[in-house]
């Protein structure tokens, strides 16, 4: 028992430190949206914002858009923005400068990867959802088998609106583009309808939700009448949080790429995966606090939801430690578990709820791959 305690710890920090990132960083793409708009057109309800943002220090022109290849004949790949590598560097407005901000920062270009789904209402006093997003993923196809998916990390909140004040005067920096109030999270080995919803097809396997209820994503939009600001401000603890005042103890502009900023979702027993998806069903923060649909102000900015960055971590199907090579350490992990019929984790290689000789024998066909 001793023994079998100290190899699962092993493990588990091994999978820890050995996961392969199987979405983002330049790996995956989008599949398919339900809110999709095209650069240049007319914005309607569950449209994906098409909205540019100038880098003030090298003038670069980059924006919300997705850096993977969209499966959809009427966009080019990628919107002709390249790759998704190097960095970008960010000119800190002076009221933060004066409260100790660096001058410039530079943050990854992979953190404006994705985009923000115009999702809720804008009439003064309605700031509710006009309907559900979501966005369908395809992992790293490197591994025809599919991916044993460990970790799905989303960062919800926008990385240049967070930080700042719309004037020096104001008491609270503000955001004016939403992160998520909810995020539903799913999986599937295969997809044979792209344009269809996950929620609710047999394709799709729901594996958890990322929230403001659970704690899961960090409420960014709230609001205070008191700061004389427009709209929603950035809750303070929310502030001192990204300068640094966190287990990290890591201020944004240092490392915003930290596991610590991102919402993230612990996956088990799901093998053989190819795409990821998000479901978006209650809009942004804002129309979540009612103080601010009481006050009815207004923006167009209210409309959207953000969506920053998403990342996978994943090893092969059969790879129970998630260190990329099914080996003996993965078939002594199976056998250890064997006969687990609830709560078994990783071990449960094909996801049934049990660890037995189909999940032996899926480490055994599979062993050796990816060493």
């Amino acid at each position: 028992m001793r023994i079998g305690v100290i190899l699962a710890a092993t493990a588990v920090a091994f999978a820890a430190s050995h996961a392969q990132q199987v979405l983002g960083n330049n790996k995956g793409k989008v599949r398919a949206t339900n809110a999709l708009a095209g650069i240049g057109i007319a914005e309607n309800p569950l449209e994906w914002s098409r909205r540019d943002f100038q880098d003030t220090t090298n003038l670069e022109s980059f924006g919300f858009w997705p850096a993977y290849t969209i499966q959809n004949n009427f966009f080019a790949p990628d919107f002709g923005q390249g790759d998704d590598t190097g960095d970008v560097t960010i000119t800190s407005v002076a009221s933060l400068v004066t409260v100790g901000w660096p001058g410039t920062f530079t943050i990854p270009r992979s953190l404006f990867r994705q985009g923000g789904a115009y999702t809720n209402n804008s009439t003064a006093g309605n700031h509710n959802p006009v309907g559900t997003v979501w966005i369908k993923y395809e992992l790293d196809d490197s591994n025809p088998s599919g991916w044993n998916v460990r970790k799905i990390q989303v960062f919800a909140w926008d990385v240049r609106d967070v930080i700042h004040k719309s004037t020096g005067t104001k008491a609270r920096p503000f955001s004016d583009t939403a992160a998520p109030y909810r995020i539903d999270v799913y999986v599937a080995r295969v997809d044979s309808n792209p344009s269809a919803s996950p929620d609710g097809n047999p394709d799709w396997t729901f594996v958890g939700t990322l929230s403001v209820a659970n704690g899961t994503i960090p409420l960014v939009c709230r609001w205070d009448a008191s700061t004389g600001n427009t709209f929603g401000e950035c809750p303070q603890a929310f502030i001192d949080f990204i300068s640094g005042n966190n287990p990290a103890g890591i201020a944004f502009y240092q490392n915003p790429t930290h596991d610590i900023w991102y919402s993230t979702l612990n996956v088990s027993g799901q093998s053989g995966i190819r795409y990821v998806a998000l479901v978006i069903p209650q809009g942004n923060q804002y129309g979540q606090d009612p103080d601010l649909n009481a006050s009815s102000r207004t923006s167009s900015s209210l409309r959207y939801t953000n969506i920053t960055d998403v990342r996978v971590f994943a090893g092969v199907a059969g790879d129970v430690d998630g260190n990329g090579c099914v080996d003996d350490a993965d078939l002594l992990a199976v056998l250890f578990a064997f006969g687990c019929s609830s709560g078994c984790g990783a071990e449960d290689v094909n996801g049934d709820g049990v660890v037995d000789d189909a999940d032996l024998l899926e480490v055994l066909f599979a062993f050796g791959q990816g060493c």
